[in-house]
């Protein structure tokens, strides 16, 4: 029977493992306005994928 355990892991210090579970404060980012060149931008692109799919198949 093994005596040592085969785990990829190494042991954590106290020090690390406060630095690993410790929140940080979440930056916000400027709320975008979601316009219609968006969505046609998003219906342009989904409208190339089409094509490259079809083209391969």
């Amino acid at each position: 029977m093994k005596k040592q355990s085969t785990t990829p892991f190494s042991t954590i210090s106290k020090e690390q493992m406060e630095k690993l579970t410790t929140v940080t404060p979440e930056t916000l980012v400027k709320a975008r306005t979601f316009s219609a060149a968006d969505l046609w931008d998003i219906q342009r692109r989904g409208r190339t994928m089409m094509s490259r799919r079809n083209y391969f198949a």
